[in-house]
C-alpha cells in the first residue's frame, strides 16, 4: 500500500535528481567557458608576446641606432669644438745681412786711377767705391727664409735675398794744364743668392707662450749655432771718364764681369722671445767663399724677426 505522500517525495526526487544534473550541466558548461576564456587569453598572450619581440628589437635596434649617433654626434661635437690655438712647425724669417765684404779687387782703383787723376790735378779727391759703402757700415742685404722646426733642438729652412747698388762720382778740378779736369766714376755691384740653413739650439728653443717684461724675455732667450750653405751670383759693372774740357775725353774705360760663388756661413747667434709667435733673431759670423774669396770673404752681422704660423 502506498503512502499518500510518496508520490509527491518521489516527483522530488526526479526533481531534485533533474535540478542536480542540469546543475552539473551548468558547471560543466562553465567549466568549458572558462576552460575557453583561458586558452583564449594563452593564445592573445602569446600573440602580444609574439609581436612583442619585434618591437622590442625595434626598440632596441633603434636605442643602439640612437647610441651609435650619441657616439658619432660626440665625435663631431669633439671635432667642431674649437681647440686651444696652437703654433705651426713652420715659420717666416725675414731678415737684413750686414756684410763687410773683402773687396780686394778694388784696390786697383786706389792703387790707379785715384793717383792718376791726381797727377793731373793736385786738388783731386779719391773717388768713392762699394768698400767706402762697407767701411761707412752701410751694406744691408736683405734676406727671406721659410724654414721648419725639425725637433726642439734643430731648425732648418731656405732662404734668399738680393742686393744691388751702385756709387757715382763726379768732379772738376784744375789741371796742371790749366784747363778744368772732368771726372766721372760710377762701380755698380750686385749679388742674387739662395741656400740652404741649419740653426742648432743646445739648450732648446725659447717657450710658445706670452711673456711680461724685458727680464722675462732674456731670461727665456736661447743662443744658437747656425750653419748656411749658399749659391750667389755676383757681379759687377765699372765706368771711368776723364777730360779736360772743351776737348773730348782721353779716358772712356767699362769693365764689368759676374761670377758664380759658393760660400759656407757659421755663425753664432741668439732667438730672444718677443711673444707666443714672435722672436727677435740676431746672429755674427763669417762666409767663407769657395772662389775668389779675396772678393768675397765677409763678416756677417743678421737681425731678423722670425714668426710660426
Amino acid at each position: 500500500m502506498k503512502l499518500f505522500f510518496e508520490v509527491p517525495f518521489n516527483r522530488l526526487l526526479a526533481a531534485d535528481s533533474a535540478r542536480t544534473i542540469s546543475g552539473r550541466s551548468f558547471l560543466q558548461s562553465m567549466n568549458q567557458g572558462f576552460s575557453l576564456r583561458i586558452v583564449a587569453c594563452l593564445v592573445l598572450f602569446s600573440l602580444g608576446a609574439w609581436c612583442a619581440a619585434p618591437e622590442s628589437s625595434l626598440e632596441a635596434s633603434a636605442d643602439d641606432r640612437l647610441k651609435l649617433t650619441g657616439l658619432e654626434a660626440d665625435n663631431v661635437l669633439e671635432e667642431c669644438t674649437p681647440k686651444p690655438e696652437g703654433v705651426s712647425k713652420w715659420f717666416l724669417l725675414p731678415a737684413l745681412i750686414n756684410v763687410y765684404p773683402k773687396l780686394e779687387s778694388e784696390n786697383l782703383i786706389r792703387k790707379y786711377y785715384n793717383p792718376a787723376m791726381r797727377a793731373l790735378a793736385p786738388g783731386f779727391s779719391d773717388v768713392r767705391t762699394i768698400s767706402d759703402l762697407r767701411d761707412d757700415h752701410l751694406l744691408w742685404t736683405p734676406d727671406f727664409a721659410i724654414g721648419r722646426v725639425l725637433s726642439p733642438r734643430w731648425a732648418l729652412y731656405f732662404h734668399f735675398g738680393y742686393s744691388g747698388g751702385k756709387v757715382r762720382t763726379k768732379a772738376n778740378n784744375a789741371s796742371l794744364f790749366l784747363l778744368p779736369l772732368h771726372t766721372d766714376f760710377e762701380i755698380f755691384r750686385s749679388a742674387g743668392y739662395f741656400g740652404l740653413c741649419a740653426d742648432v739650439f743646445p739648450w732648446g728653443m725659447p717657450e710658445h707662450r706670452e711673456y711680461h717684461g724685458l727680464g722675462d724675455r732674456l731670461r727665456n732667450t736661447r743662443p744658437s749655432l747656425g750653419f748656411r750653405l749658399t749659391e750667389s751670383y755676383a757681379g759687377y759693372k765699372a765706368k771711368a771718364k776723364a777730360g779736360m774740357k772743351p776737348f773730348p775725353n782721353f779716358l772712356n774705360l767699362e769693365v764689368k764681369d759676374n761670377w758664380w760663388v759658393t760660400a759656407f756661413n757659421i755663425n753664432v747667434g741668439a732667438d730672444i722671445p718677443i711673444n707666443k709667435r714672435n722672436l727677435l733673431v740676431v746672429n755674427a759670423g763669417y762666409n767663407f767663399s769657395f772662389s775668389r774669396a779675396f772678393d768675397f770673404d765677409a763678416v756677417a752681422v743678421t737681425v731678423g724677426w722670425k714668426h710660426y704660423f
